[in-house]
């Protein structure tokens, strides 16, 4: 595939006036985990940096395609124009599947990167940018993913259970998503580990494991922040203990659930995230 000229920006045209008014701090709307069935938007996101070591000799391993794609995603792989560049677009769209899954069943499901397979229905080609836009099928289910390319990093998301689904798969756009470099100068995200942890609270703390970690997580609650229009020390990136170990990140505003969905990814020198307003305010 040629993915044309990288773009430079990942953000969707907004109303940052009308996203305010919508927004409201005294009125949350509770976040809970719904069936697969429910109309409640989940999303997940993932990162993958492709100048990372990491990535480097995979194309070439007949063991690592086969223990993670399916027949046809090699095939695609196969024959691709930039078969690296497939390779690792099929792998972000997986990982970002795997975790809007995880939101919608009762069980986050075993990752086994083959149960995953991506199948392609759209190809956006914009003036700085191409997008791929697809589907992700497990057991019997389906999540909506789209993957994008901008500099030297892939940044793919999947939704499921919004209305736009039935818009030739396009993303829905009220989907914010963006990446930005770990050591972008003049950001919040960039300073060194111990500065980062002074910008959490010892509850968001408890969820952090590493510099890339609390930068993600510092990241999209910025972003939120001058989205929606609201001070940012309103808002914790949290991840509550569970019976099957820690949630997924939730957002919280004012010590409620914000009705806003979260998924925050870092890999290499960079760090994204993607959040979207839920439309259903049902309790569980």
């Amino acid at each position: 595939m040629d993915w044309g000229k990288p773009k430079t920006s990942t953000c969707p045209r907004r109303d940052p006036e009308r996203a305010a008014r919508r927004f409201r701090l005294e009125q949350p709307v509770e976040l809970g985990l719904k069936s697969e069935r429910s109309l409640v938007n989940w999303i997940g996101n993932d990162v993958v940096d492709l100048e990372h070591s990491s990535l480097h000799g995979k194309l070439e391993s007949r063991r690592f395609l086969k223990r993670v794609f399916t027949k046809s995603e090699q095939a695609i792989i196969a024959r691709a124009g930039e078969p690296d560049i497939e390779l690792w677009c099929l792998w972000a769209c997986k990982e970002s599947a795997f975790k809007a899954f995880s939101k919608i069943l009762p069980t986050p499901p075993a990752f086994i990167h083959s149960a995953f397979e991506v199948s392609w229905t759209r190809m956006i080609q914009e003036e700085r940018s191409c997008i791929r836009v697809g589907n992700v099928a497990y057991e019997g289910l389906s999540v909506s993913v789209s993957v994008d390319l901008s500099e030297a990093v892939l940044h793919a998301f999947a939704w499921t259970g919004h209305p736009n689904n039935a818009i030739q798969g396009a993303p829905p756009a009220e989907l914010y998503h963006d990446v930005a470099r770990l050591d972008e100068p003049g950001t919040p995200w960039s300073a060194p580990y111990p500065e980062l942890l002074e910008q959490l609270t010892s509850e968001e703390q408890a969820g952090v494991h590493s510099r890339e970690s609390a930068a993600a997580r510092i990241g999209v609650k910025a972003s939120i922040a001058k989205t929606f229009n609201v001070a940012q020390d309103h808002l914790q990136v949290l991840r509550p203990r569970r019976p099957t170990g820690r949630s997924h990140p939730l957002l919280i505003l004012g010590g409620k659930p914000s009705g806003i969905d979260i998924s925050i990814s870092h890999h290499g020198c960079w760090i994204g995230w993607a959040f979207l307003e839920t439309d259903n305010d049902r309790r569980e």
